[in-house]
């Protein structure tokens, strides 16, 4: 009989511990609204941008010094710190076969410079 009634009195607890949870967790959570306008408010310029790229290094050791780069939407950065903007990137714009690639990028600003976050 112990044991039936430990069951009942924690299976009770766990009940209002989800109900308590789910209850609280829209007054928990930062103003969505908020959170874009400040990211939005802190994003690189396209020639901060752009500086960033060109000064980054590829996991290969690669520069990309003639980098050009077109900023889209930013967003809060999901995956890192700062925000995640699309972007279209043409690595090398010096090649006749160099193409623009539609990707996303991360920026995050680290003391009074922008960096890449998440390439």
């Amino acid at each position: 009989m112990k044991g039936s009634v430990a069951g009942i009195v924690g299976a009770v607890c766990l009940v209002v511990g989800f109900a308590a949870g789910f209850a609280l967790r829209p007054s928990l959570a930062p103003s969505g609204t908020a959170v874009v306008a400040a990211a939005v408010a802190a994003q690189p310029s396209e020639e901060e941008a752009t500086a960033v790229v060109r000064r980054h290094k590829l996991f290969t050791g690669t520069s990309l010094a003639n980098a050009t780069l077109k900023l889209g939407d930013c967003s809060p950065g999901g995956v890192g710190p700062g925000i995640t903007c699309m972007t279209q990137l043409t690595m090398d714009p010096t090649k006749p076969n160099a193409t623009p690639q539609n990707r996303p990028i991360g920026f995050a600003r680290v003391g009074s410079q922008w960096e890449v976050a998440v390439w």
